[in-house]
């Protein structure tokens, strides 16, 4: 039934609105939709729709509007049309379209936008002032008037076409000549009331004072009534206090005659335990015959059972040698597992680490250098190397002998070991060369290492006159690179930091 209601709604708007008789809400319609077009905004080129909001009682206006926004575009831009309501707060609202129905929230309405470059239009509203587009219906004619004061002063931008449309402009000059004639009547009026608010301050005066005498007669009264109270609140307690006394009295015989009622309950709960004990007692002694009985049984069965274990005993110890035999066979194999794993073990490690600097070796850094690419190609985690060689390491092993030199390496082997992180990789290169593996680690981590480990390095004390340095060579892995390539950058980054004059960091 609704839907039918609707339908037959919609089909008389459209019908109203393409008749050939033109009604009042159909000339509202089409004079709004044509200020709209002869009005601009503010960065207009940055608003997506317009939205124009009614404020009207009038279901037939609102309905126009809303085929209005559904068949027509403006300025090549859709046109939203929100129906008015005051439970709702509303932003981005480019025009208002306010009829008499709605009037007495005009005012409320053009300060609430007043920061907004909004457009009101009113209908019949009679405060030119704040008027800024006003339809006016003269007998069966409908007219409007522009302030354009108003509207210049919300930034909107008026076309001269709106003044074609059959306007006519509001004379601000003699609305502000009005306000200043309301202004001075307003204020003699306001000075004659102050005279007479005069006048009536004396007169309150006495009537406050007479007010103040029957103030301090209502004290004294009240003061008499609060002691009476006192005293009937004394009494209302000492009744009180009976009450609670006989209702304790009254608590105290109930919880006897409970107490002797659960207690006429437990000597009928004893009465049946004793006659279940008895019942049970005599079960028990029947029991206790049946139990000899098969006690007697059971005597026969173990004497036979004492000559089966007797031939059992002698089969357990040969068993017991067997096992004993077998148990050090296990040891044996045992120990020598044991030692063949320790073995491997020892084998592994010469494998992998430097004999004298105790580091890992060439052998396996390259390897790791190889699963720390596949894990880049897999995860893209940065990792960086670092190529270090002692500096003038010849004239040290020249000038303090070879021994001085293999205890510089593992000085500063044991350096390096003890100062990266423990995810970091650190081997014996070749000679006085090493490399550390610092996976996730791009080449401002990498850098930070590097200055620290020459550093160290330069501080440390090896026992010789001559300070001992490193020069580093560091270059990062990327997706155009592969394991040559990155030890190339890193040598040749190793090459430019001993041309700048060693004990120097430089990166690829």
């Amino acid at each position: 039934m609704k839907i039918f209601v609707y339908i037959i709604t919609i089909f008389l708007i459209v019908n109203n609105l393409f008749s050939n008789e033109i009604k009042e809400e159909q000339v509202k319609v089409a004079y709004v939709y044509n200020f709209l077009k002869n009005i601009s905004w503010q960065n207009e080129q940055k608003i997506d729709k317009y939205r124009l909001m009614i404020v009207s009682k009038n279901d037939t206006l609102n309905n126009m509007f809303l085929m209005l926004a559904s068949r027509k575009q403006l300025k090549d831009k859709n046109l939203e049309v929100l129906i008015y309501d005051e439970t709702k707060k509303y932003k981005n609202i480019q025009a208002i379209y306010i009829d008499e129905s709605f009037i007495e929230i005009y005012e409320k309405l053009f300060f609430e936008y007043d920061k907004e470059n909004t457009l009101f239009i009113s209908d019949e509203y009679e405060d030119k002032k704040q008027v800024m587009i006003n339809l006016l219906k003269n007998d069966t004619k409908i007219n409007f008037e522009i302030n354009k004061a108003n509207i210049l002063n919300r930034s909107l931008e008026i076309s001269p076409n709106l003044i074609l449309l059959g306007g006519t402009e509001i004379d601000v000059a003699n609305l502000y000549k009005t306000s200043q004639y309301a202004l001075k009547e307003q204020k003699d009026t306001i000075n004659s009331l102050n005279q007479k608010i005069e006048t009536k301050n004396l007169e309150l005066t006495s009537k406050i004072k007479a007010i103040e005498e029957q103030k301090n007669m209502i004290a004294n009264q009240t003061k008499n009534i609060k002691d009476y109270e006192n005293k009937l609140n004394i009494q209302t307690k000492s009744l009180e206090e009976q009450k609670r006394q006989l209702n304790e009295i009254y608590k105290n015989i109930e919880s006897q005659k409970e107490k002797l009622s659960n207690a006429i309950l437990e000597v009928k709960d004893k009465e049946n335990v004793v006659q279940e004990l008895i019942s049970l007692q005599q079960e028990k002694q029947q029991e206790f015959e049946n139990a000899k009985q098969t006690l007697e049984f059971l005597n026969s069965q173990i004497e036979e059972q004492k000559n089966n274990l007797l031939l059992k005993e002698v089969v357990i110890a040969d068993q017991k040698n067997i096992i004993a035999t077998l148990v050090v066979l296990f040891m044996i194999i045992v120990i020598l597992g044991l030692n063949g794993i320790r073995q491997n073990r020892l084998l592994k490690n010469l494998s992998q680490t430097d004999s004298l600097s105790s580091l890992y070796n060439r052998r396996f850094m390259l390897n790791k250098l190889e699963e720390e690419i596949s894990k880049y190609k897999r995860y893209k985690i940065p990792f960086s190397i670092l190529l270090i060689d002692i500096d003038f390491f010849k004239k040290i092993n020249d000038s303090y002998g070879h021994d001085k030199g293999d205890f510089v390496i593992k000085q500063i082997s044991n350096l390096m070991q003890n100062n990266i992180r423990n995810t970091d990789i650190c081997a014996r290169w070749g000679g006085e060369e090493f490399l550390i593996l610092a996976p996730n680690s791009d080449l401002k981590a990498a850098l930070t290492l590097a200055n620290n480990l020459k550093e160290l390095i330069e501080k440390t004390n090896f026992d010789i006159k001559d300070c001992v340095t490193v020069s580093i060579g560091i270059s990062t892995f990327n997706e155009n690179l592969n394991q040559e390539n990155l030890l190339k950058l890193a040598d040749d980054a190793l090459y430019k930091a001993k041309e700048k004059g060693r004990n120097k960091i430089e990166f690829m």
